[in-house]
C-alpha cells in the first residue's frame, strides 16, 4: 500500500481547518453579540463539500468539545452543530447547483435557524435571560458574510475539492 500526499491533503485539509475554527472559537472575545460562531462555519463548508469525510457525528463531538471548552450544559452546541449539518445535507443539491451569492442566502437561513436553535435552548435551561435579538441576528450576517470568503479560499487551497465537487 502506498502512501500519496493527496489522501493525505483530503485528511489533513478538513482537520486543521477545524482546527483553526476552533481555535477562533476559543479566543477570548467576550460574550458579544457580533462574535459570530467561526468553528459552525468551517464545519458548515467541509459538511457540504465532503459529507463522505465531515458528517453528523463529527458535527456532535466538536459540539462536545465546544460546550466543553465553553463551559456551557453538555449538549447545546453539539445539537446546534448537528442540526446545522442536517440543514445543510437536505439542501445539499440547491447549495451545489446555485451560485455563490445564492449560496450565501441560503446559509445565512441556516445561520438564522441554527442561532435561533441556540437561543431557544438557552432559553428553556434558563441561561438566556440577557439574550437580546442581536444575539440572533448579527453573528448570522457575519457568518453569512464569512461564507463566500472561506468558500473561495478553502476552495482554492484543497484541489481535491474540485476534482470530486463543483
Amino acid at each position: 500500500m502506498q502512501f500519496s500526499s493527496s489522501k493525505f491533503s483530503s485528511f489533513s485539509g478538513p482537520f486543521f481547518t477545524l482546527l483553526a475554527g476552533f481555535i477562533l472559537n476559543i479566543f477570548p472575545w467576550g460574550n458579544s453579540p457580533w462574535v459570530p460562531d467561526f468553528l459552525l462555519v468551517v464545519l458548515a463548508f467541509w459538511v457540504l463539500q465532503a459529507p463522505e469525510k465531515i458528517n453528523l457525528l463529527t458535527a456532535f463531538i466538536l459540539g462536545l468539545l465546544m460546550d466543553i471548552q465553553t463551559t456551557q450544559i453538555l449538549g447545546v452546541h453539539a445539537i446546534v452543530y448537528v442540526c446545522t449539518c442536517f440543514m445543510i445535507l437536505y439542501a445539499q443539491r440547491r447549495l451545489s447547483n446555485t451560485t455563490l451569492l445564492g449560496q450565501t442566502f441560503i446559509m445565512l437561513q441556516v445561520f438564522l435557524l441554527a442561532n435561533l436553535i441556540q437561543l431557544f435552548i438557552l432559553w428553556v435551561i434558563g441561561q438566556g435571560k440577557e439574550i437580546s435579538l442581536a444575539y440572533l441576528f448579527l453573528p448570522s450576517l457575519i457568518e453569512a458574510f464569512l461564507w463566500p470568503l472561506l468558500k473561495r479560499l478553502l476552495s482554492a487551497r484543497f484541489t481535491f475539492l474540485n476534482n470530486n465537487h463543483n
